[in-house]
């Protein structure tokens, strides 16, 4: 891998090829999306300690597995959590085993649901990740819409939903969610260092999920 996994800033193809690099080495990618949602559920504690309640609205990728593991761990902190399926039942197959781990005890709310939705403390973003391209689809431009309207503290997963993460700096971005933390897993990527995406990504905080670690100890 050369040195790329000490690069402060990868592009999104690099991320994927770490991640496969990690996997090789031993760390699962199942892993990889526990070590992720544990990251950022702890610093979303940290930057907003007085959560009672919570949204976490997820996709169906592995941005909404991460997603899974933050509603779970915020369920046994005593936090009211609720999931939102934005785009329905999960795809991946390691979204989709953290999926059933919170089905028994958080309550699963769909899109066409979630409009009528009370007000909450925290809001989470797992909707779109790295792998986001393109336009936004119904319905997920109605959920970040009432998410930007909302008055709830707002943590997105890696990158802002919306936004692409290989964004150019000078680049204009389109209707994405408005975070006020982002918690981006590794290391930044190039969205992160844009300046016009700056006023959607709130407070940077790069979380370790052990890739580093593994590739080390394996050269």
């Amino acid at each position: 891998m050369n040195d790329l996994h000490r690069k402060e800033v990868v592009t999104c193809e690099e991320m994927k090829a770490l991640e496969t690099a990690a996997d090789k080495a031993g760390l699962s990618y199942y892993q990889m999306m526990e070590n992720a949602g544990f990251e950022a559920f702890s610093t979303i504690l940290k930057h907003h300690p007085q959560t009672e309640n919570a949204l976490v609205f997820c996709g169906k990728g592995n941005n909404g597995g991460d997603g899974f593991v933050v509603a779970r761990k915020l369920y046994e902190a005593g936090i009211q959590t609720q999931v939102v399926l934005v785009e329905g039942e999960p795809q991946a197959d390691d979204a989709k085993a953290n999926y059933q781990l919170i089905q028994a005890n958080v309550q699963i709310l769909t899109a066409d649901v979630a409009i009528e939705m009370q007000e909450s403390d925290l809001i989470v973003d797992a909707i779109y990740g790295t792998g986001f391209h393109g336009q936004l689809r119904s319905p997920a431009d109605e959920m970040i819409t009432w998410i930007n309207h909302s008055k709830a503290y707002v943590a997105a997963l890696d990158i802002p939903s919306g936004l692409s993460g290989d964004m150019e700096p000078d680049e204009e971005p389109g209707a994405c969610v408005k975070a006020d933390l982002t918690i981006t897993f590794h290391a930044r990527k190039p969205v992160h260092c844009s300046k016009t995406a700056a006023k959607f990504l709130g407070k940077v905080v790069t979380a370790d999920i052990g890739i580093g670690e593994i590739i080390n100890e394996r050269r």
